[in-house]
């Protein structure tokens, strides 16, 4: 009887020993997962289907030989623009990852991105800068340009982030630099679009007449408990933050943010794997 007791106690140490070792592998799954979200616009013609990838917070990260698991997410989506939304690089002297994800999606669709804080924080951002260029990404720096998408205009801008101003640029007023950037386009009946690494910024970018923002910078919160928290903790907004990633409305304005590709070993990612984000517009 005694022996029967201490096999069901050691049964029992296995078990929970098993479910805990698998719920830790599936928490910390760092597998991409994809997320698409669909929107609807009357400045877009109908079943216009455009495609958006958009790519945050890779920090260098490599998927697979030579990026070929994000690649080849990314051309499955058969995107129509490649949006970069910040932090792309981690440090420019260790970019190779960053470089193996350029040099593979260049051709792909055309790419348009931002700064994040750590392309400033690399220490060259005139470098990355060339860099972006030389693998034909059109980088948006407080400015904006009309382009033609499946025949349609749209007005796609650009925000720094507001660490500029630590790194060279000590009057660097963000809010000053967003109204006279793009105050101008209060009037131009397009739809429009901000790349803005800096989430956290919502209450500067909902002055403006921009329809949609696409961010990161939140790393999705860190921690997740799926259907009870969104987001443990963020750099701009600190615990619980309410805009760890996902979809939020304000008025008429769609924020999206990225819960960003990177993954660093000294701080997993708890039920929060690496996210690819695809917008579709009026499919």
């Amino acid at each position: 009887m005694r022996k029967k007791l201490i096999s069901r106690r050691k049964m029992r140490i296995i078990l929970i020993f098993t479910a805990v070792i698998i719920t830790y592998v599936i928490a910390t799954c760092n597998s991409i997962s994809t997320k698409t979200y669909r929107l609807t616009t009357p400045l877009l013609k109908e079943q216009s289907n455009i495609k958006i990838v958009l790519i945050a917070d890779l920090h260098g990260t490599i998927h697979g030989k030579d990026q070929s698991v994000l690649v080849n997410k990314i051309r499955n989506a058969n995107p129509d623009l490649i949006i970069l939304a910040g932090d792309i690089y981690d440090g420019y002297s260790q970019a190779d990852g960053t470089r193996m994800l350029l040099a593979e999606i260049h051709g792909i669709a055309p790419i348009y991105g931002a700064m994040g804080n750590h392309e400033y924080w690399g220490g060259n951002i005139r470098a990355v800068r060339e860099e972006f260029i030389s693998f034909g990404v059109t980088i948006l720096e407080d400015s904006y340009t009309e382009i033609e998408v499946k025949n349609n205009r749209i007005i796609l801008a650009g925000a720094n982030d507001p660490v500029k101003k630590e790194h060279g640029y000590p009057n660097y007023d963000t809010l000053a630099v967003l109204e006279k950037a793009f105050r101008e386009l209060d009037t131009v009946p397009l739809y429009k679009i901000l790349i803005a690494h800096r989430f956290s910024l919502i209450e500067y970018y909902k002055k403006l007449s921009f329809n949609l923002v696409l961010s990161g910078h939140s790393h999705g919160g860190q921690v997740r408990i799926p259907y009870i928290i969104n987001g443990l903790y963020t750099p701009s907004q600190g615990f619980f933050p309410k805009y760890a990633g996902g979809l939020y409305r304000h008025g008429n304005l769609t924020q999206i943010v990225s819960r960003g590709l990177s993954i660093i070993p000294w701080r997993p990612r708890i039920f929060n794997p690496p996210e690819l984000v695809i917008v579709v517009i009026n499919e």
